[in-house]
């Protein structure tokens, strides 16, 4: 399917495209993950001296968001879409006060795992729009 067409007049083609794009997120989601393996060691040893844990809510934001993701493309009939909407809403992990400060710090150089972040809450937001879709033309 071509991703520039987004003139498309039947609907199932616009949700199965939808469906494809998030799936092709979340495969490279995998790709990357393995590629931070250094960076993520160079973390846990970092992380041993602090009182919280980066690796373990980028874990659970990834088990997440990827468990939704696997439900959208699975699944053509969601009865629980408004559910699944509002929790990856309140899945924010820059609203973790700990996780942005370390985000954000100059001294934190970990490009690969903030890349990877930055994917997984863009597929976050991809999910949410096409849920937003799916309730929308219901």
């Amino acid at each position: 399917m071509n991703p520039n067409n987004h003139d498309l007049k039947d609907k199932s083609d616009n949700t199965q495209t939808a469906k494809d794009y998030i799936g092709r997120i979340a495969k490279q989601l995998l790709t990357d993950y393995q590629q931070t393996k250094e960076e993520r060691h160079n973390l846990a040893l970092w992380e041993e001296s602090q009182e919280f844990t980066i690796l373990g809510v980028i874990e659970i934001f990834t088990t997440d968001i990827r468990g939704y993701a696997s439900q959208v493309i699975t699944s053509d009939n969601l009865l629980n879409h408004q559910e699944i909407g509002k929790n990856l809403d309140k899945l924010k992990i820059f609203n973790i006060p700990y996780f942005r400060e370390w985000y954000f710090a100059p001294e934190s150089n970990y490009p690969q795992i903030k890349r990877y972040v930055e994917t997984l809450n863009y597929l976050r937001l991809l999910i949410i729009e096409y849920l937003n879709g799916v309730i929308s033309s219901k």
